[in-house]
Protein backbone atom coordinates (compact mmCIF):
# COMPACT_ATOMS: atom_id res chain seq x y z
CA UNK A 1 0.00 0.00 0.00
CA UNK A 2 0.88 3.11 -0.71
CA UNK A 3 1.92 5.68 1.78
CA UNK A 4 -0.57 8.89 2.49
CA UNK A 5 -0.14 12.65 3.41
CA UNK A 6 0.25 13.43 6.89
CA UNK A 7 -2.90 14.28 7.82
CA UNK A 8 -3.48 17.57 10.47
CA UNK A 9 -7.07 17.64 11.91
CA UNK A 10 -7.48 21.02 13.21
CA UNK A 11 -10.38 22.05 15.64
CA UNK A 12 -11.49 25.57 16.49
CA UNK A 13 -14.51 26.91 17.97
CA UNK A 14 -15.82 29.43 14.69
CA UNK A 15 -17.80 28.80 12.12
CA UNK A 16 -15.72 28.05 8.79
CA UNK A 17 -14.83 29.24 6.73
CA UNK A 18 -14.69 32.28 7.24
CA UNK A 19 -11.09 32.46 9.79
CA UNK A 20 -8.10 34.00 7.85
CA UNK A 21 -5.55 32.30 10.19
CA UNK A 22 -7.07 29.25 10.10
CA UNK A 23 -7.43 28.97 6.31
CA UNK A 24 -4.08 30.44 5.78
CA UNK A 25 -2.53 28.15 7.63
CA UNK A 26 -4.75 25.41 6.09
CA UNK A 27 -3.95 26.19 2.61
CA UNK A 28 -0.27 26.64 3.36
CA UNK A 29 0.20 23.13 4.65
CA UNK A 30 -1.89 21.84 1.86
CA UNK A 31 0.44 23.38 -0.33
CA UNK A 32 3.28 21.98 1.16
CA UNK A 33 2.10 18.37 0.81
CA UNK A 34 -0.04 18.07 4.12
CA UNK A 35 -3.63 16.88 4.20
CA UNK A 36 -5.87 19.00 6.39
CA UNK A 37 -9.13 18.64 7.47
CA UNK A 38 -11.24 21.68 9.63
CA UNK A 39 -13.48 20.33 12.84
CA UNK A 40 -15.15 23.81 13.37
CA UNK A 41 -17.37 23.54 16.53
CA UNK A 42 -20.01 26.39 15.90
CA UNK A 43 -23.29 27.06 15.39
CA UNK A 44 -23.80 26.80 11.09
CA UNK A 45 -26.50 25.86 8.89
CA UNK A 46 -24.04 24.49 6.36
CA UNK A 47 -23.90 20.68 5.50
CA UNK A 48 -22.14 18.67 8.19
CA UNK A 49 -19.25 17.47 5.85
CA UNK A 50 -18.07 19.35 2.57
CA UNK A 51 -14.59 21.00 1.50
CA UNK A 52 -13.28 24.70 0.86
CA UNK A 53 -10.54 25.10 -1.63
CA UNK A 54 -8.91 21.44 -0.90
CA UNK A 55 -9.62 21.71 2.75
CA UNK A 56 -12.19 18.86 4.46
CA UNK A 57 -14.54 20.89 6.39
CA UNK A 58 -16.66 19.01 9.37
CA UNK A 59 -19.09 20.62 11.21
CA UNK A 60 -20.24 20.02 14.73
CA UNK A 61 -23.11 22.12 14.77
CA UNK A 62 -24.13 23.53 17.74
CA UNK A 63 -26.31 26.22 19.47
CA UNK A 64 -23.69 29.48 19.86
CA UNK A 65 -25.00 29.94 23.79
CA UNK A 66 -24.32 26.39 24.35
CA UNK A 67 -20.71 26.96 22.88
CA UNK A 68 -20.21 30.10 24.36
CA UNK A 69 -21.04 28.65 28.02
CA UNK A 70 -18.86 25.56 27.83
CA UNK A 71 -15.88 27.67 26.27
CA UNK A 72 -16.15 30.34 29.55
CA UNK A 73 -16.33 27.61 31.93
CA UNK A 74 -14.03 25.16 30.71
CA UNK A 75 -11.78 26.02 33.91
CA UNK A 76 -14.90 25.56 36.24
CA UNK A 77 -16.90 22.99 34.77
CA UNK A 78 -15.29 21.14 31.99
CA UNK A 79 -18.03 20.02 29.70
CA UNK A 80 -16.44 21.44 26.92
CA UNK A 81 -13.16 19.04 27.43
CA UNK A 82 -15.51 15.98 28.00
CA UNK A 83 -17.61 17.05 24.69
CA UNK A 84 -14.33 17.31 22.47
CA UNK A 85 -12.59 14.64 24.24
CA UNK A 86 -15.49 12.31 22.96
CA UNK A 87 -15.95 14.21 19.38
CA UNK A 88 -12.41 14.24 18.38
CA UNK A 89 -11.79 10.15 18.13
CA UNK A 90 -15.23 10.06 16.17
CA UNK A 91 -14.15 12.46 13.62
CA UNK A 92 -10.57 10.49 14.01
CA UNK A 93 -12.20 6.94 13.43
CA UNK A 94 -13.67 8.17 10.36
CA UNK A 95 -10.74 9.82 9.07
CA UNK A 96 -7.33 8.98 10.68
CA UNK A 97 -5.52 12.45 11.56
CA UNK A 98 -1.17 12.12 12.48
CA UNK A 99 -1.71 15.13 14.13
CA UNK A 100 -4.02 17.51 16.46
CA UNK A 101 -4.08 21.36 15.80
CA UNK A 102 -6.17 23.33 18.33
CA UNK A 103 -6.77 26.56 17.44
CA UNK A 104 -7.16 28.49 21.03
CA UNK A 105 -6.13 27.70 24.68
CA UNK A 106 -10.04 26.77 25.85
CA UNK A 107 -9.73 23.48 23.05
CA UNK A 108 -6.27 22.27 24.69
CA UNK A 109 -8.02 20.64 27.71
CA UNK A 110 -10.04 18.28 25.67
CA UNK A 111 -7.96 18.03 23.02
CA UNK A 112 -5.13 16.76 24.89
CA UNK A 113 -7.28 14.15 26.52
CA UNK A 114 -8.31 12.96 22.80
CA UNK A 115 -4.30 13.01 21.72
CA UNK A 116 -3.05 11.20 23.96
CA UNK A 117 -5.72 8.39 23.96
CA UNK A 118 -4.97 8.51 20.01
CA UNK A 119 -1.57 8.37 20.53
CA UNK A 120 -0.92 11.34 18.01
CA UNK A 121 0.70 14.79 18.96
CA UNK A 122 -1.04 17.56 19.39
CA UNK A 123 -0.42 21.28 18.20
CA UNK A 124 -1.58 24.37 20.50
CA UNK A 125 -2.13 27.37 18.74
CA UNK A 126 -2.46 30.51 20.77
CA UNK A 127 -4.43 32.74 18.61
CA UNK A 128 -4.11 35.73 21.77
CA UNK A 129 -3.19 35.34 25.19
CA UNK A 130 -6.75 34.29 26.12
CA UNK A 131 -6.28 34.25 30.37
CA UNK A 132 -5.58 38.20 30.00
CA UNK A 133 -8.13 38.67 27.40
CA UNK A 134 -10.53 37.43 30.30
CA UNK A 135 -9.58 40.19 32.05
CA UNK A 136 -10.40 43.08 29.68
CA UNK A 137 -13.80 41.25 27.83
CA UNK A 138 -16.74 42.98 28.80
CA UNK A 139 -18.76 39.56 28.91
CA UNK A 140 -16.27 37.98 31.61
CA UNK A 141 -15.75 41.38 33.85
CA UNK A 142 -19.48 41.98 34.54
CA UNK A 143 -22.40 39.62 35.63
CA UNK A 144 -22.93 37.32 35.85
CA UNK A 145 -19.49 36.24 34.10
CA UNK A 146 -16.81 37.67 36.73
CA UNK A 147 -18.60 35.87 38.81
CA UNK A 148 -18.32 32.37 37.03
CA UNK A 149 -14.71 33.13 35.29
CA UNK A 150 -11.87 32.46 37.93
CA UNK A 151 -8.70 34.03 36.59
CA UNK A 152 -6.25 32.43 38.90
CA UNK A 153 -7.44 28.81 37.97
CA UNK A 154 -7.67 29.68 34.02
CA UNK A 155 -3.82 30.50 34.44
CA UNK A 156 -3.11 27.42 36.14
CA UNK A 157 -4.89 25.30 33.43
CA UNK A 158 -2.85 27.81 30.89
CA UNK A 159 0.73 27.22 32.66
CA UNK A 160 0.13 23.01 32.83
CA UNK A 161 -1.91 23.16 29.18
CA UNK A 162 1.12 25.23 27.58
CA UNK A 163 3.73 22.88 28.86
CA UNK A 164 1.55 19.52 27.78
CA UNK A 165 1.13 20.35 24.36
CA UNK A 166 3.73 18.90 21.83
CA UNK A 167 4.51 22.12 20.01
CA UNK A 168 2.78 25.39 20.59
CA UNK A 169 2.20 28.03 17.98
CA UNK A 170 2.30 31.93 19.13
CA UNK A 171 1.34 35.02 16.66
CA UNK A 172 4.67 36.74 18.06
CA UNK A 173 7.70 37.69 19.44
CA UNK A 174 6.49 38.78 22.26
CA UNK A 175 3.76 35.63 22.71
CA UNK A 176 6.82 33.60 23.01
CA UNK A 177 8.89 35.08 25.39
CA UNK A 178 6.18 34.96 27.40
CA UNK A 179 5.81 30.98 26.86
CA UNK A 180 8.83 30.54 27.70
CA UNK A 181 8.22 32.44 31.09
CA UNK A 182 5.69 29.96 31.63
CA UNK A 183 8.06 27.07 30.90
CA UNK A 184 8.08 25.77 27.71
CA UNK A 185 11.31 25.05 26.07
CA UNK A 186 11.95 27.23 23.07
CA UNK A 187 12.30 24.81 20.94
CA UNK A 188 8.85 23.52 20.72
CA UNK A 189 7.37 27.12 20.08
CA UNK A 190 6.56 28.07 16.87
CA UNK A 191 6.30 32.13 15.81
CA UNK A 192 3.41 32.74 12.91
CA UNK A 193 2.44 36.19 13.12
CA UNK A 194 -1.16 37.25 11.29
CA UNK A 195 0.67 38.07 8.42
CA UNK A 196 -1.01 39.33 5.17
CA UNK A 197 -1.77 36.89 2.73
CA UNK A 198 -1.07 38.92 -0.43
CA UNK A 199 -2.25 37.27 -3.41
CA UNK A 200 -5.25 36.72 -1.40
CA UNK A 201 -5.37 40.42 -0.85
CA UNK A 202 -5.07 41.33 -4.38
CA UNK A 203 -7.94 39.24 -5.71
CA UNK A 204 -10.91 41.31 -3.34
CA UNK A 205 -12.35 43.98 -5.62
CA UNK A 206 -12.63 47.25 -4.62
CA UNK A 207 -16.13 49.18 -4.17
CA UNK A 208 -15.45 52.37 -6.17
CA UNK A 209 -18.90 53.69 -5.44
CA UNK A 210 -17.67 52.85 -1.41
CA UNK A 211 -14.44 54.63 -1.55
CA UNK A 212 -15.59 57.46 -3.07
CA UNK A 213 -18.54 57.98 -0.45
CA UNK A 214 -15.65 57.90 2.42
CA UNK A 215 -13.91 60.47 0.35
CA UNK A 216 -16.69 62.61 -0.20
CA UNK A 217 -18.14 62.71 3.23
CA UNK A 218 -14.99 63.94 5.08
CA UNK A 219 -11.70 65.89 4.42
CA UNK A 220 -10.26 63.22 7.21
CA UNK A 221 -11.33 60.19 7.65
CA UNK A 222 -9.56 58.16 10.54
CA UNK A 223 -10.34 54.18 10.14
CA UNK A 224 -10.37 50.72 12.73
CA UNK A 225 -11.53 47.58 11.03
CA UNK A 226 -11.94 44.66 12.72
CA UNK A 227 -13.85 43.50 16.17
CA UNK A 228 -13.77 45.05 19.41
CA UNK A 229 -13.51 45.35 23.12
CA UNK A 230 -12.66 47.86 25.88
CA UNK A 231 -9.23 46.76 25.79
CA UNK A 232 -8.95 47.47 22.25
CA UNK A 233 -8.91 51.18 23.35
CA UNK A 234 -11.80 52.96 20.78
CA UNK A 235 -12.57 55.08 23.42
CA UNK A 236 -9.52 56.99 23.12
CA UNK A 237 -9.95 57.49 19.85
CA UNK A 238 -13.24 59.29 20.60
CA UNK A 239 -11.52 61.16 23.33
CA UNK A 240 -8.94 62.83 21.10
CA UNK A 241 -11.99 63.92 18.45
CA UNK A 242 -13.07 67.06 20.02
CA UNK A 243 -9.16 68.52 19.75
CA UNK A 244 -9.12 67.36 15.78
CA UNK A 245 -12.48 68.70 15.00
CA UNK A 246 -11.38 71.85 16.40
CA UNK A 247 -9.03 72.31 13.36
CA UNK A 248 -10.65 69.82 11.01
CA UNK A 249 -14.48 70.54 11.66
CA UNK A 250 -15.39 67.19 9.44
CA UNK A 251 -12.93 64.91 10.44
CA UNK A 252 -14.58 61.80 10.80
CA UNK A 253 -13.81 58.43 13.03
CA UNK A 254 -15.27 55.33 10.91
CA UNK A 255 -15.32 52.20 12.86
CA UNK A 256 -16.28 48.97 10.73
CA UNK A 257 -16.68 45.83 13.14
CA UNK A 258 -18.57 44.64 15.29
CA UNK A 259 -18.39 44.58 19.55
CA UNK A 260 -20.43 44.06 22.30
CA UNK A 261 -19.81 47.66 23.49
CA UNK A 262 -21.29 49.23 20.67
CA UNK A 263 -23.78 50.65 23.26
CA UNK A 264 -21.25 52.27 25.40
CA UNK A 265 -18.85 53.81 23.03
CA UNK A 266 -22.09 55.35 21.03
CA UNK A 267 -22.98 56.87 24.72
CA UNK A 268 -19.09 58.03 25.16
CA UNK A 269 -19.02 59.78 21.72
CA UNK A 270 -22.64 61.33 22.67
CA UNK A 271 -21.34 62.74 25.88
CA UNK A 272 -17.84 63.86 24.27
CA UNK A 273 -19.83 66.03 21.61
CA UNK A 274 -18.68 63.64 18.69
CA UNK A 275 -21.32 60.90 18.20
CA UNK A 276 -22.20 62.61 14.52
CA UNK A 277 -18.35 62.15 14.03
CA UNK A 278 -18.17 58.57 14.59
CA UNK A 279 -19.95 55.84 12.29
CA UNK A 280 -20.35 52.58 13.03
CA UNK A 281 -20.55 50.56 10.05
CA UNK A 282 -20.65 47.17 11.49
CA UNK A 283 -19.60 43.93 10.25
CA UNK A 284 -18.58 43.94 6.99
CA UNK A 285 -16.85 40.63 4.36
CA UNK A 286 -13.07 40.44 4.81
CA UNK A 287 -13.30 41.24 1.11
CA UNK A 288 -14.99 44.60 1.68
CA UNK A 289 -12.56 45.70 4.56
CA UNK A 290 -9.81 46.64 1.58
CA UNK A 291 -12.52 49.71 0.40
CA UNK A 292 -13.14 50.97 3.44
CA UNK A 293 -8.99 51.24 4.15
CA UNK A 294 -8.65 52.71 0.72
CA UNK A 295 -11.18 55.14 1.37
CA UNK A 296 -9.17 56.17 4.41
CA UNK A 297 -6.59 58.83 5.09
CA UNK A 298 -5.24 57.21 8.28
CA UNK A 299 -5.86 53.98 10.13
CA UNK A 300 -5.51 53.80 13.90
CA UNK A 301 -4.58 50.58 16.60
CA UNK A 302 -5.59 52.55 19.44
CA UNK A 303 -4.89 49.37 21.81
CA UNK A 304 -4.64 49.81 25.79
CA UNK A 305 -1.34 48.30 27.07
CA UNK A 306 -2.55 45.22 28.61
CA UNK A 307 -0.78 41.60 29.31
CA UNK A 308 -2.98 40.62 26.35
CA UNK A 309 -2.26 43.45 23.93
CA UNK A 310 1.25 43.41 24.75
CA UNK A 311 1.84 39.99 22.98
CA UNK A 312 -0.52 40.15 20.18
CA UNK A 313 -0.44 41.45 17.10
CA UNK A 314 -3.59 42.00 14.62
CA UNK A 315 -4.22 41.39 11.07
CA UNK A 316 -5.33 44.92 10.60
CA UNK A 317 -1.88 46.02 10.54
CA UNK A 318 -0.42 44.19 7.73
CA UNK A 319 -3.89 45.37 5.88
CA UNK A 320 -3.26 49.03 6.37
CA UNK A 321 0.51 48.46 5.74
CA UNK A 322 0.16 46.79 2.27
CA UNK A 323 -2.56 49.21 1.69
CA UNK A 324 -0.36 52.08 1.92
CA UNK A 325 -2.58 53.73 4.59
CA UNK A 326 0.06 55.55 7.76
CA UNK A 327 -0.84 53.84 10.70
CA UNK A 328 -1.33 55.50 13.98
CA UNK A 329 -0.89 52.43 16.63
CA UNK A 330 -0.28 53.07 20.92
CA UNK A 331 2.71 51.91 22.31
CA UNK A 332 2.05 48.25 22.71
CA UNK A 333 5.66 46.59 22.42
CA UNK A 334 4.74 44.89 19.29
CA UNK A 335 2.76 47.45 17.40
CA UNK A 336 5.36 49.57 18.47
CA UNK A 337 8.19 47.16 17.43
CA UNK A 338 6.83 46.70 14.12
CA UNK A 339 5.83 50.45 13.21
CA UNK A 340 9.06 51.42 13.80
CA UNK A 341 10.97 48.93 12.33
CA UNK A 342 8.94 49.70 8.84
CA UNK A 343 8.57 53.57 9.57
CA UNK A 344 5.18 53.28 8.68
CA UNK A 345 3.62 55.44 10.50
CA UNK A 346 3.76 56.95 14.34
CA UNK A 347 2.99 55.51 17.80
CA UNK A 348 1.37 57.44 20.85
CA UNK A 349 1.41 56.73 24.62
CA UNK A 350 -1.46 54.12 25.35
CA UNK A 351 -4.76 55.97 26.63
CA UNK A 352 -3.50 59.55 26.25
CA UNK A 353 -6.39 61.09 24.03
CA UNK A 354 -3.90 64.28 23.82
CA UNK A 355 -0.86 62.35 22.04
CA UNK A 356 -3.21 60.48 19.74
CA UNK A 357 -4.37 64.13 18.50
CA UNK A 358 -1.24 65.35 18.09
CA UNK A 359 -0.31 62.64 15.22
CA UNK A 360 -3.67 62.98 13.66
CA UNK A 361 -3.61 66.71 13.16
CA UNK A 362 0.30 66.33 12.49
CA UNK A 363 -0.23 63.76 9.81
CA UNK A 364 -3.49 65.10 8.49
CA UNK A 365 -1.56 68.27 7.86
CA UNK A 366 1.43 66.56 5.73
CA UNK A 367 -0.14 65.13 2.83
CA UNK A 368 3.84 64.25 1.67
CA UNK A 369 4.28 62.56 5.33
CA UNK A 370 1.54 60.31 4.66
CA UNK A 371 2.26 59.06 1.06
CA UNK A 372 5.78 58.27 2.46
CA UNK A 373 4.70 56.39 5.34
CA UNK A 374 2.18 54.30 3.45
CA UNK A 375 4.99 53.71 1.17
CA UNK A 376 7.40 52.19 3.34
CA UNK A 377 4.62 50.22 4.96
CA UNK A 378 3.26 48.42 1.86
CA UNK A 379 7.59 48.21 0.94
CA UNK A 380 7.57 46.57 4.86
CA UNK A 381 5.24 43.87 4.01
CA UNK A 382 6.48 43.20 0.50
CA UNK A 383 9.79 42.50 1.78
CA UNK A 384 9.18 40.44 5.30
CA UNK A 385 5.84 40.96 6.60
CA UNK A 386 3.91 38.90 4.63
CA UNK A 387 2.23 35.44 5.05
CA UNK A 388 4.69 33.42 2.39
CA UNK A 389 7.61 34.47 4.67
CA UNK A 390 6.32 33.78 8.40
CA UNK A 391 4.76 30.97 7.59
CA UNK A 392 7.89 28.99 7.20
CA UNK A 393 8.16 27.97 10.31
CA UNK A 394 4.90 25.99 10.74
CA UNK A 395 5.66 24.12 7.65
CA UNK A 396 9.03 23.42 8.83
CA UNK A 397 7.08 22.00 12.08
CA UNK A 398 4.90 19.96 10.77
CA UNK A 399 7.70 18.25 8.62
CA UNK A 400 9.68 17.79 12.01
CA UNK A 401 6.50 15.94 13.04
CA UNK A 402 5.89 14.05 10.30
CA UNK A 403 9.52 12.76 9.43
CA UNK A 404 9.37 11.64 13.89
CA UNK A 405 5.89 9.96 12.80
CA UNK A 406 5.31 6.00 11.65
CA UNK A 407 4.66 5.20 7.94
CA UNK A 408 1.44 5.99 7.15
CA UNK A 409 -0.56 3.44 4.52
CA UNK A 410 -3.60 4.12 2.67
Amino acid sequence: MADRPFHILMVLDHPFPPDTRVENEALSLLEAGFDVTVLAVAPDTRPAEDGHRGIRVVRARIPAALRNKMRGLVTTLPLFDGYLARLIPRVHRKKPADALHLHDLYLFGGGLRAGRRLGIPVVGDLHENWVEALKSYAWSTTFPGKYLVNIERWARYERAWVNAVDRLVVVIEEAAARNQALGVPPDRIVVVPNTIKREAFDRYEVDEALVARLRSESSLTITYTGTYDRHRGLDTVIDALPRVLEQIPDARFVIVGKGRITPELEAHARQRGVRDHVRFEGWQPQARLKSYILGSDLCVIPHRRTGHTDATIPHKLFHYMYLERPVIVSDCPPLRRIVEDAAAGRVFPAEDAGALARAILELAADPAARRVLGAQGRQAVVERYNWDTTVRGLVAMYRDLARAAAPRKT
